[in-house]
């Protein structure tokens, strides 16, 4: 048995060496299969057509076993390395605020509403920790928002690693502004290196690191096949997104010749790159630029990044001929975030600010004050006790200044001192017709206490307040000034509380926002007119409800009641603007079909509906009706007869980054005509 035992095992074993050279022998007379390498090109926004054209790419069969990109390529590219399939990527990309996420934008939901009404209404703002220059330094952009995402979408390997142990080897390209040579990027963090990659000058705070100073890649190399060469690349399939070159009448504003500028820039090595790979998909991207971060410009780009890839499909079967012979490539599964995870981003791409020191610049334009400026800016001096300096300057028909100095002697509560000036010219209008031209100066004090959270603020304080004016034209009794002296002094008191929970400061979708205020006048601390003390109640409610993807419906409710007739300019009701509460005058209620601002009787009271429909993602109409009861006795506003308010509005709108662009034509029984009104900007 022993013997017959060993003859078998004999024979096993020359059997398999047999067949094992047979095997080698024909393994070496088959040729190996080519490495095809993806060179995926910078062009900003233009880069989101890179994922589909890889997507295509997939269909057609063909491997990938290397991936090699410069900025926006080098995001798509080097997510892809890390194992996000196409179909993941598509979906980051259409998920993304990419205004909010390129401008490190908080999310409202964030901010305390304190934050919320001191920044929202500049069109930029940045803060800083000590020196306000920081805001600008390196870069408009800091891009902190950013490299969290990559640090969360990367999150497993936040340390240095070899990209080429990544599922698909990857490398990337940035540009070191201190010799002006091109770095190679083979390992490090990847979170990091496409951070770097695509820091434009300028824009984005260029990456620090060991001694080099990092910028966009595509200044030296937009276009790396190269490098895929040198990753041992045999076939090269290249994405190139680069724009077109344009004619002397197609560039005609500003940011038509920087971007063309930054193209000429980018074209170092590109005929040459060109010229060594095998298939190129050229993407037409006419029409966008490297900021068409909207979502109607993603949607189209993503199209066109298909269209042109399936425009080479016939060439890229006949390269997949050229590969050699293909086995069963290994399915790539989804990368499975773990959204609970609590990552820490390099500092090189993230540094949190400890407080909310900032500047900002606001400007808007409408065609009853024309064009106003604003400036502001608010410095922490001390972080434990938050002591604060808030500045703001606005410049126009209603130009003012103001000092705010606030510290936090207690968990969250703040006391703080104000003073503001104000050189008013004012229009009054009363049922329609000009009412009083008013000019005067207006010296306000005032003292509070305050403690707000991300969606409520309340407020108690004390104001003194001295108008001085200098020029007062009546054409109405309403306005009764027949005084010897045109000037007021009035010492009030006020109590308020505010809510904002509405998920964007224009065009939310849901959420509610309201305050309610309460105020006591006097003109010399416990009177007003030798009598007894004013007394007004004010507020104002809206709510949007989404009812459909694009429709959105807006009721609101406002008002404002005071105890008696007065004659201060300052105390009387006005009505006024379709969205705006105190625009004009801090007690200005909005009533859509007065653009201007009308007096109205001592009790109101405002109903509104708007529907919004947003037909695309920065473009809306909208259409408003409001009704108002009003009376000088509180109970006069319920009586519903031809006195009672209407007026209606109906516009379009669009969300741009310098605010709300809206015009609108409306009308109201208070002026019996049709008038139009356009607001460029956020209101101020």
């Amino acid at each position: 048995m022993k013997k017959l035992f060993a003859i078998i095992l004999s024979i096993i074993v020359f059997c398999s060496n047999a067949f094992a050279e047979e095997n080698a022998d024909y393994d070496m007379m088959r040729p190996r299969r080519k490495k095809v390498a993806v060179v995926l090109s910078g062009g900003g926004a233009k880069g989101v057509a890179h994922v589909r054209a890889l997507k295509v790419i997939e269909e057609a069969g063909i491997p990938i076993d290397i991936v090699v990109g410069t900025s926006m390529g080098s995001i798509i590219g080097g997510l892809y390395a890390y194992g996000y399939t196409t179909d993941q990527l598509d979906s980051l990309i259409r998920v993304q605020n990419w205004v909010r996420l390129l401008t490190d934008g908080a999310d409202r939901s964030t901010k305390s509403l304190e934050l919320k009404l001191l920044m929202e209404k500049y069109i930029v703002s940045g803060t800083f920790e000590k020196d306000p220059f920081e805001v600008i330094e390196g870069g408009i952009l800091k891009g902190n928002s950013i490299g969290r995402l990559f640090s969360e979408l990367t999150y497993q390997h936040l340390d240095s690693m070899d990209y080429r142990k990544l599922p698909i080897p990857f490398a990337c390209v940035a540009t070191d502004i201190v010799n002006g040579k091109e770095v190679d990027m083979y390992s490090g963090i990847l979170a990091e290196s496409m951070r770097s990659s695509m820091a434009i000058p300028g824009v984005f705070s260029p990456i620090r690191k060991d001694g080099k100073v990092l910028v966009d890649g595509g200044l030296v190399n937009n276009y790396p096949a190269d490098i895929a060469k040198k990753m041992g690349a045999d076939i090269i399939i290249g994405v190139d997104v680069s724009s077109m070159e344009k004619t002397a009448d197609e560039i005609k504003s500003t940011s038509d010749v920087l971007f063309r500028i930054l193209d000429i820039i980018c074209s170092n090595k590109y005929t040459e790159n060109m010229a060594i790979s095998d298939v190129v998909i050229n993407v037409d991207v006419t029409g966008y630029s490297s900021a068409s971060f909207s979502n109607v410009a993603i949607d189209s780009l993503l199209a066109r990044g298909e269209t042109a890839a399936r425009a080479k499909w016939d060439e890229l079967l006949e390269l997949k001929k050229k590969i050699g012979r293909i086995g069963r490539g290994k399915v790539r599964q989804p990368i499975i975030q773990d959204k609970n995870k609590d990552v820490t981003p390099p500092q090189t791409i993230y540094r949190e600010k400890h407080n909310n020191s900032f500047i900002g610049l606001g400007a808007r334009f409408d065609n009853e004050e024309l064009a106003s400026l604003l400036l502001g800016g608010s410095y922490e001096l001390n972080p434990v006790n938050r002591f604060r300096v808030s500045v703001e300057t606005r410049l126009g028909k209603r130009s003012y200044g103001q000092l705010d100095v606030s510290v936090m002697p207690w968990k969250e509560w703040n006391v703080g001192m104000k003073y503001k000036y104000t050189d008013n010219e004012i229009k009054l209008y009363n049922q329609g017709n000009a009412a009083a031209n008013v000019s005067f100066g207006q010296h306000k004090a005032g003292v509070y206490f305050r403690r707000s959270w991300k969606s409520v603020l309340v407020t108690f304080g004390s104001n003194w307040t001295y108008s001085s004016y200098s020029s007062l034209l009546t054409q109405t009794e309403w306005v009764d000034f027949a005084q010897e002296h045109k000037n007021e002094k009035s010492v009030d008191y006020y109590a308020s509380v505010s809510f904002d929970n509405q998920d964007a400061s224009v065009m939310p979708r849901r959420g509610m926002k309201w305050f309610v205020k309460y105020n006591v006048y006097t003109d010399n601390g416990y009177m007003f007119n030798g009598e007894a003390a004013l007394h007004g109640v004010e507020g104002y409610f809206n709510a949007a409800i989404p009812l459909t993807k694009t429709f959105t419906l807006i009721p609101s409710v406002s008002g404002r009641i005071v105890s008696k007739r007065n004659t201060h300019l300052s105390n009387l009701n006005y009505i006024g603007g379709i969205d705006s509460y105190g625009h004009y005058m801090p007690q200005q209620v909005p009533f859509a079909g007065v653009s201007h601002l009308q007096i109205a009787p001592n009790d109101l009271l405002v109903l509104g509906m708007k529907l919004r429909h947003n037909f695309t993602t920065n473009n809306y109409a909208f259409a408003i009706a409001n009704y108002g009861l009003s009376g000088n006795r509180l109970d006069e506003i319920v009586t519903i007869d031809s006195s009672n308010l209407f007026g209606t509005a109906i516009g379009y709108g669009y969300k741009s980054p310098i605010g709300p662009i809206e015009f609108n034509l409306n009308w109201s029984n208070v002026t019996n005509s049709v008038g139009a009104f356009l607001n460029i900007g956020y209101m101020f």
